[in-house]
């Protein structure tokens, strides 16, 4: 019933390319040779990367795409069509990251998370998908996450979304293989990506929110640059890659994503009873402690120096 999926694809759509996984998997898809659609909503960190893939001899073109937005992703997807032929592979990337537990989240805050990460992914495979199945040819790659396991008070809306996303592939997986259209969720586990840096905190911590602005920050940015060295996104993109070429249904990447998934079906108890324990009223009473020991003048000290050392 299921494909074998697609070894050496000609042309390789993916969102999110500005940095990070997204831009790892375009420069990993463009040294096999293939032609890379450099999508994301910051237009200049999708030229990047078309620039970076330009470098090493391949060949790629860049466009702004906001995937929230269903209109968009269909004109784009006409587009594409048009000038290109329809893609081989998609690579269902971009999302973002919101901190904080369910009580802190405003509806706002809620709707967004799932708008970008549920419902982006959701609209580009309903531009895309048809296209595909009329060339009976294609692989759609949707990135979940290893959190997808995990129920994580501290991330409830982050979860939620990658969860849906999860489950959204294995359903049109079904539907799409008698199409000979492939589809696969990947579920990495930690990666040094701008996550950090773009994504949102609506913990009450305590502090004010330039303090925790700046804190984010630094910590985002410590991610990047250091990160790398423990948990690179290249490691990630050399698993979509995989996954692309072998048709994989639900993929774990990293040893924490494929820890958890094995835990939470052999031991789902043991996986609420270690998670539970890092509730939202924890984290930000540990914060608030912090925030009464240091007087604000060594709280901006700090900061200071570590945005000093870390260029944040």
């Amino acid at each position: 019933m299921f494909g074998k999926g697609i070894k050496n694809p000609r042309l390789v759509l993916v969102t999110g390319a500005g940095s990070g996984i997204g831009r790892a998997t375009s420069l990993r898809f463009a040294k096999k040779g293939a032609t890379i659609l450099s999508t994301d909503i910051n237009v200049e960190s999708a030229a990047e990367t078309v620039r970076l893939i330009e470098e090493k001899g391949g060949r790629a073109f860049s466009y702004r795409l906001d995937v929230t937005d269903n209109d968009a992703w269909h004109a784009l997807a006409k587009q594409v069509d048009s000038e290109h032929g329809t893609p081989d592979v998609i690579v269902n990337n971009a999302g973002m990251g919101i901190g904080g537990g369910f009580l802190e989240h405003t509806k706002a805050d809620w709707d967004f998370q799932m708008a970008v990460n549920l419902d982006g992914v959701v609209n580009g495979c309903r531009a895309f998908a048809p296209l595909m199945v009329e060339k009976k040819h294609g692989q759609i790659v949707n990135i979940s996450s290893g959190l997808a396991f995990i129920p994580f008070a501290l991330t409830p809306s982050y979860c939620v979304s990658k969860t849906a996303v999860r489950m959204f592939s294995e359903c049109l997986r079904q539907e799409l293989a008698p199409h000979k259209v492939g589809v696969t969720a990947i579920c990495p586990g930690v990666a040094a990506t701008k996550l950090l840096t773009s994504g949102k905190v609506v913990s009450k911590t305590g502090f004010d929110a330039e303090v925790q602005d700046r804190a984010q920050k630094v910590v985002g940015t410590f991610v990047e640059k250091v990160g790398p060295l423990f948990a690179s996104p290249d490691y990630i993109a050399r698993g979509i890659v995989r996954a692309t070429k072998y048709n994989g249904g639900v993929i774990p990447v990293r040893p924490e994503s494929w820890l958890g998934y094995w835990v939470s079906r052999i031991a789902p108890g043991a996986v609420r009873l270690v998670a539970g324990q890092l509730t939202p009223n924890r984290a930000n009473a540990v914060a608030n402690v912090g925030n009464n020991l240091a007087a604000d003048s060594v709280v901006d000290r700090v900061l200071a120096v570590a945005e000093s050392v870390t260029g944040a």
